[in-house]
């Protein structure tokens, strides 16, 4: 984890402070942080939500296949008779024939694209897997922008160990997803967008990206490091639990769905717990992409109760799927030191993936030792706040003054994170 000083500065993009806003910031702190009063936030986020509400009717204005009494698709909750009908019904009269023509040509390329794009997602749902590949490259030629498609691709790359190929399109999509970010917040549209706004783009966050991207990293780097040993036996064994993914046959979801799976294959679940390590290379596969069957990995990764196993329940963590994410962490935490020791190294290793690495954070947590106590103070020197926010609150829940000066600093230079001063408040109140 790298370590800064850089003290806060007021942002030179206005809309920053929106942006914090919007993900969940505290309205407070975000005015501290950027030195701007509450109206002014206020007027901010007004002038933002506005000029969506204009580009969502922009976008609209080629097709009438919005219902009078629909929802209206600017997101303002009211009718759309009531709310943009009237305004686009203007801007029709206004706009040269010409132009409309324009317009309404983008939206039947959209709504056809939006089409395409289901039948992509609902090929990967067949399991067929290079048709699915193929749909998404002939795709990609007309719409070189749209991370839908190169997520097909993903996900069809990956599910026939094609984890080079997946690896490269998620780093390369990583650093556009940054880059297109950067230049939306500073000048209010997408570079690759045109200015003009007549290219197809549909992009995804830089953190969904770099989530894929440390899936198809670990892949990769799991091919190499554990290679099956060709056990014919073991590896009938693990293609068993793909039985749970049959939804015709576990119509249940959610805990329920979980252990009506775990009770129908406790046999199979029992057999390959007992092989231990030398189930790992055909049980990892199972876990790049978010299946019913991949969620028996972290329990059975933790039977291994290897350090190696340990260590995969703290990388694994950091795939961050539903449920999944969670049995990874709860697992490692009965480790205790020995989590402990894991995590600091995962800590330490790959900075670029520190933001998925606030679960790990949080199990530091839980495991109230000298040694976790300490990581977490280095921690709070992080550059990412939002990485600083998550070891503040762990180490609040060491309930340990010692960190007072740590969490005191983090806010100094960072503002004043809901969650540092609560961390701060709890540590002076038990005291």
């Amino acid at each position: 984890m790298q370590r800064t000083q850089s003290p806060v500065e007021p942002s030179r993009n206005p809309l920053q402070p929106v942006f914090d806003l919007m993900q969940g910031g505290d309205a407070g702190a975000i005015c501290e942080r950027y030195q701007i009063s509450r109206d002014e936030l206020e007027k901010r986020l007004h002038a933002y939500q506005e000029s969506r509400r204009q580009m969502a009717l922009a976008d609209q204005i080629g097709t009438e296949k919005v219902g009078r009494n629909e929802p209206c698709p600017c997101g303002s909750g009211r009718k759309f008779k009531k709310c943009c009908l009237p305004k686009q019904e203007e801007m029709r009269k206004a706009i040269p024939a010409d132009q409309l023509q324009e317009l309404e040509e983008k939206q039947r390329l959209r709504e056809r694209l939006e089409k395409d794009v289901q039948n992509g997602f609902d090929l990967l749902f067949a399991q067929d897997f290079s048709k699915a590949r193929q749909f998404a490259q002939r795709l990609l030629d007309t719409h070189p922008e749209d991370d839908r498609l190169h997520d097909i691709m993903v996900i069809a790359s990956i599910a026939v160990e094609d984890y080079d190929g997946a690896f490269h399109i998620c780093r390369s999509r990583w650093q556009i997803a940054q880059e297109e970010k950067e230049f939306y917040q500073e000048n209010g549209y997408h570079k690759r967008e045109g200015t003009d706004r007549t290219q197809l783009v549909y992009f995804y966050s830089p953190s969904t990206w770099l989530e894929k991207f440390w899936i198809s990293q670990r892949a990769r780097t799991y091919q190499k490091d554990y290679p099956p040993k060709d056990d014919e036996r073991l590896r009938n064994l693990v293609g068993n639990l793909k039985i749970a993914n049959d939804v015709k046959r576990f119509p249940a979801r959610q805990d329920e769905g979980y252990e009506a799976r775990k009770q129908a294959l406790e046999p199979v679940l029992t057999q390959i717990a007992r092989a231990g390590e030398a189930a790992i290379p055909y049980l990892l596969p199972l876990t790049y992409n978010f299946s019913w069957a991949g969620l028996f990995v972290p329990d059975l990764l933790a039977a291994c109760g290897t350090d190696t196993s340990i260590r995969l329940l703290g990388e694994l963590s950091m795939f961050r799927f539903p449920f999944f994410a969670h049995k990874c962490l709860s697992n490692l935490e009965k480790f205790n030191d020995r989590a402990v020791m894991q995590i600091k190294e995962i800590l330490q290793n790959d900075p670029a993936f520190d933001e998925l690495k606030v679960g790990l954070i949080s199990v530091l947590g839980n495991i109230r030792t000298g040694e976790s106590f300490q990581l977490l103070c280095v921690v709070t020197e992080h550059p990412n706040p939002y990485v600083v926010n998550w070891a503040a609150e762990a180490l609040g829940r060491h309930k340990n003054p010692d960190a007072l000066p740590y969490l005191n600093r983090a806010r100094e230079r960072l503002g004043a994170l809901s969650k540092i001063a609560g961390a701060i408040k709890d540590l002076v109140a038990g005291n």
